[in-house]
């Protein structure tokens, strides 16, 4: 794809702006040198309106953390259109920092980052160990099967005293009710030795997370934009990627879960030109670039790994299935 179609989806970020991936062995992002011989790797401007007269922006806690998941150019977009969260809780052992949450009106997406504030407190932010779980903020009643979770800890995400994690949990499907506030809530499970009558050996323990949660945003804050397949089915595309959720969704059961395979992924323009979201040089696992659930299953996502302008975007191509206005 040559440099000037790429533009035309992108809002024509020029090549100072080109930024690597990071890859798996860790690497902090840094500039590239040269252009990338497939073409220009950016993140796109957010065609988000922002109100006369305001400049200044919230940048990011964890802004190196984050854009582990977002790129730097990325995460310097998320600042600019005012999608820096923010919100920390700390209970004297550990705190959480929300860096950033955003809703396509089908999935939450973000970054959370816990942080160690007491040396014993650091073995206990180990992604191996913490756990969440997603509840009715109301009565803490379990929402379960959710369709989401987190994930992360990746290279330079995670160092002694840190880890920042990517989380993506559904507004509503037939599980969750999406009237209600839903509150993601940490703790770690403790071996007792006895079982609890259904096989578990483990409890719950709060020890060095009383008090740390956050409530769920569910309302969108993010340019979006409804694409279309021949059969009727619907995929919401926003800057960060595409998803797909029915509220008829249900759970499979006694079926084992398998992973999606993604064959084909192209963002395509209004003028045709097309970036292949599969074959962007890449330098090893982009970690923004996840996916969730299958297509056409009720209950799908996919992050493309960079930002893009929506606006700019007429329709999306996955697995062969093209999905237009």
């Amino acid at each position: 794809m040559k440099e000037q179609e790429y533009m035309k989806i992108t809002g024509g970020i020029d090549e100072r702006f080109v930024n690597e991936y990071p890859a798996n062995s860790g690497r902090k992002v840094t500039s590239l040198k040269k252009r990338a011989t497939i073409g220009i790797i950016v993140a796109a401007a957010m065609a988000i309106v922002i109100p006369a007269g305001v400049f200044a922006f919230t940048q990011l806690t964890h802004r190196e953390k984050v854009s582990v998941y977002y790129t730097e150019e990325g995460v310097q977009k998320l600042e600019e259109n005012m999608l820096a969260n923010g919100y920390t809780v700390e209970n004297g052992k550990i705190r959480l920092t929300v860096d950033v949450e955003m809703c396509d009106g089908n999935f939450i997406q973000g970054v959370y980052t816990l942080t160690a504030l007491t040396d014993d407190a650091k073995e206990h932010i180990n992604t191996m160990t913490t756990r969440t779980k997603l509840v009715y903020a109301d009565t803490g009643e379990w929402i379960y099967p959710v369709g989401g979770g987190s994930e992360g800890g990746f290279g330079p995400a995670m160092d002694d005293d840190e880890v920042s994690i990517t989380f993506l949990y559904p507004v509503n499907n037939a599980y969750i009710d999406g009237s209600r506030t839903k509150r993601l809530v940490f703790f770690e499970y403790a071996e007792t030795g006895e079982s609890d009558g259904y096989g578990n050996m483990v409890v719950e323990d709060y020890t060095y997370y009383e008090g740390i949660y956050f409530d769920l945003m569910d309302e969108v804050n993010v340019p979006t934009k409804t694409l279309r397949s021949v059969d009727g089915t619907e995929i919401v595309v926003s800057p960060y990627g595409v998803s797909q959720l029915d509220e008829n969704w249900a759970y499979p059961e006694n079926e084992s879960l398998t992973e999606m395979s993604i064959d084909s992924f192209n963002v395509i323009s209004a003028d045709g030109e097309v970036i292949d979201i599969l074959s962007l040089p890449f330098e090893g696992r982009v970690y923004g670039l996840s996916f969730h659930g299958e297509p056409g299953s009720g209950n799908f996502s996919y992050g493309f790994g960079i930002v893009l302008n929506v606006d700019g975007i007429s329709s999306v191509e996955i697995n062969g299935v093209t999905f237009t206005e």
